[in-house]
């Protein structure tokens, strides 16, 4: 059969696969065979070209062209290699059996060319061939991906976000595999700093994350689902899982530079909880919420946005927010002179459990007596600056006679090793008898472990109080900028420090102060009652040596011992809060 009495289709094919890294693109390929058909005078009657890889069944362009041959549009094939056509034995198949039965008449290459009247043979080879080069690429990359994980290195192309492979220009990889990425590194470490203080769910990391520029590839934002996926990788504590030779999953430890600690990550896993639960994000970010529980049913404290208008027709009121006019008398809103809009917002019990009768309360009341639960707890700045003295006088003598108790600890257990290997030159020179010498060895090392643990007592047990001391102190001092803060997070957190369970009954606000806060209250008591006993009784004595009241008088008063021994109680409170922390 002569070739210029045929119909041809060009078959074109490209993909992204390793192995055919080194093929020449779509367009090239269709260059080269159109020259061959030029050449060769051969009738092209379709293109069918895709980017998808051979080595498994099922290309779209592929069966479609085989339809339209089986179907008489076409009679031959013109491609630049056979194993463009296939690189499985299913379509290699395929392709054969049509070539036997005369359905395909001709199949054109780069420097070949195949009828049905040829031997088989050949043809199955390079289809053989095709089809072991993908079998064997397949091995090797396998085994190429678990040298790297042995290594230390998660060998998946696509890396958790903020990490990248390390490259240079030329695609060879450097002695560092994975590095961080500069852009979204910074940005991810945050998210993850601000998912540790628990104030965030994942809705708002997201909005945080959003706001900070975080990005995938495509310069989109990423989505809730994925942000759940970030904080359950531990691939950023330094751990990822790859298969071994077996094929089973294993755990490797990563080289890479952790993001988190171990502690830290588990830390968020408790805070996120399910990863399959979905988390709605938020339209408000209202000041109040998630603060209280109802007093009478114990259910949690919701808001509620009210965006109303008051029809000036007829002087009903409607929600505005999803409809722009009046529902019994139809008056569109911009046709009414000078609408009333009331926009307030509710807090009010939930009622999940059961029946409750409490009424709402609006954001403007609980504004007020919030701002009159910081005022109680409010102290002055010559308070401030006197207790703040006073504290860290008392945390460098406690330091000191820590340090001390714990050298002399030392000093101890120093004395006691010499003592056994002493016991051990006695017994070697006879002086002893064996039951001497293990009855003292069991008592001396008795001694010696009670010594020890005595020094890891004393020195895990150390908490710092006066860290904590100064941020209640802090708060205690602005009380005044709490409410005016921006970031309602940052303001949530500082309400908490009011006190726990803060509960909300008969539209007051009820909540029990916490111990520190009370004992900082107890003291400036005290120091007020106290200050006053220094206050200059004459003008004259304004000149004199005794001067006007300041702290470092307070500081020498006999009187003073109470004051001071208030501040020991919130010395002992800040302990055990810094204990539970």
């Amino acid at each position: 059969m002569e070739k210029d009495t045929l119909k041809y289709f060009i078959y074109a094919r490209k993909s992204s696969e390793s192995e055919d890294r080194q093929m020449a693109s779509i367009e090239d390929q269709k260059k080269e065979v159109e020259k061959i058909a030029e050449e060769l005078d051969l009738n092209i009657v379709g293109v069918f070209s895709e980017s998808k890889s051979a080595k498994a069944p099922g290309r779209k362009s592929f069966n479609e062209m085989l339809l339209r041959i089986e179907k008489g549009e076409a009679d031959g094939i013109i491609c630049w290699k056979l194993n463009r056509l296939a690189r499985n034995p299913v379509d290699g198949g395929k392709i054969s059996w049509m070539l036997q039965n005369n359905i395909i008449k001709h199949i054109q290459c780069f420097g070949r060319d195949y009828w049905p009247s040829d031997n088989v043979l050949m043809m199955q080879v390079e289809l053989g061939m095709a089809n072991q080069f993908v079998k064997d690429l397949s091995v090797d990359v396998r085994r190429g991906m678990r040298q790297k994980a042995e290594r230390g290195w998660n060998p998946f192309p696509t890396l958790p976000i903020g990490y990248l492979h390390n490259k240079d220009r030329k695609g060879k990889v450097m002695p560092e595999e994975i590095t961080t990425d500069p852009e979204r590194f910074p940005i991810v470490l945050k998210l993850w700093k601000l998912m540790l203080t628990g104030s965030y769910s994942i809705s708002d990391i997201k909005k945080k994350g959003d706001k900070l520029g975080l990005v995938n590839h495509k310069k989109s934002p990423y989505c809730v689902h994925t942000y759940h996926k970030l904080f359950k990788t531990e691939f950023y504590y330094g751990y990822f899982q790859a298969r071994d030779a077996k094929g089973n999953l294993k755990r490797y430890k990563g080289r890479h530079k952790p993001m988190v600690n171990e502690r830290d990550f588990n830390k968020v896993q408790v805070f996120i909880g399910n990863y399959k639960r979905g988390t709605r994000s938020k339209s408000y970010n209202y000041t109040f919420k998630g603060l209280m529980n109802c007093g009478e049913c114990g259910c949690s404290i919701t808001a509620e946005r009210k965006f109303q208008v008051r029809c000036t027709g007829c002087r009903n009121k409607f929600s505005c927010l999803h409809r722009n006019d009046c529902p019994k008398c139809d008056l569109s809103i911009s046709e009414m002179k000078s609408p009333n809009f009331i926009d307030i917002t509710y807090y009010r019990c939930t009622k999940r459990r059961q029946p409750c009768s409490q009424k709402t309360i609006t954001e403007k009341e609980l504004t007020r007596q919030y701002a009159k639960a910081l005022k109680s707890v409010q102290i002055p700045k010559d308070f401030y600056d006197f207790i703040i003295k006073e504290l860290k006088e008392i945390s460098e003598k406690e330091n000191h006679e820590e340090k001390i108790l714990i050298g002399q600890t030392k000093k101890k257990v120093g004395e006691l090793e010499k003592r056994l290997n002493g016991l051990a030159l006695l017994k070697a020179d006879g002086d002893i008898s064996k039951e001497q010498y293990n009855e003292i060895k069991k008592e001396t090392i008795s001694e010696l472990q009670n010594l020890k643990f005595e020094i890891i007592s004393l020195e895990q047990n150390f908490s710092d109080w006066m860290t904590i001391a100064k941020e209640y102190l802090n708060f205690a001092l602005n009380t005044s900028k709490v409410l005016t803060e921006r970031d309602v997070f940052t303001k949530r957190q500082l309400l908490l420090k009011l006190g726990s369970n803060q509960l909300l009954m008969n539209r007051k606000l009820l909540f029990s102060k916490a111990k520190p806060l009370l004992s900082i209250e107890k003291c400036h008591q005290l120091y007020e009652a106290e200050k006053g006993t220094f206050e200059p009784k004459n003008p004259l004595e304004k000149q004199g040596d005794l001067g006007s009241f300041d702290t470092c008088n307070v500081s020498v008063c006999p009187r003073v011992h109470d004051v001071r021994t208030s501040i020991q109680d919130f010395m002992k409170c800040l302990t055990r809060v810094g204990i539970n922390n």
